[in-house]
């Protein structure tokens, strides 16, 4: 069966992301990813790692990023783990659509984005040494 792996380590900053996603972008180049796998492959990356990003931390810590891509022949496995604050996103509730326009807030809708792209639910625990540990699945449509 065809299956690759790629590790992709970075602080989790706003410049560690930037250099995170380059090697996320060349992993899937070289799998010829393309359409709507590649898509939602980035999105997943995107949101997952903004929110460690942007909530990570809270505490003052220096956050760690660990992404393992795992290339099957039938979907992209992204594994998340990251040194952050707790945080299980399976019991969150998809946001509420805005009754008007002078109700819609921006944000909020990353979650939501990820299950939609997800091929299934998704997978979360919190490891023996204290660091998030989130798997997502992405079809591989090619």
């Amino acid at each position: 069966m065809h299956s690759r792996r790629v590790e992709i380590r970075f602080p989790g900053t706003h410049e560690g992301f930037a250099q995170g996603f380059a090697q996320l972008l060349s992993a899937l180049d070289a799998e010829r990813l393309q359409g709507v796998s590649r898509y939602n492959s980035e999105l997943v990356f995107e949101e997952i790692v903004d929110n460690i990003v942007s909530h990570g931390a809270t505490d003052g810590r220096e956050l760690q990023v660990h992404v393992t891509l795992e290339a099957r022949r039938d979907a992209i496995i992204l594994t998340f783990e990251d040194n952050g604050v707790l945080f299980d996103p399976r019991g969150l509730p998809d946001p509420q659509p805005p009754k008007s326009l002078e109700d819609a807030k921006i944000g909020g809708f990353g979650l939501m984005l990820v299950r939609r792209a997800a091929a299934g639910p998704l997978e979360y625990q919190r490891t023996a040494s204290g660091c998030n540990l989130l798997t997502v699945t992405v079809q591989r449509a090619d």
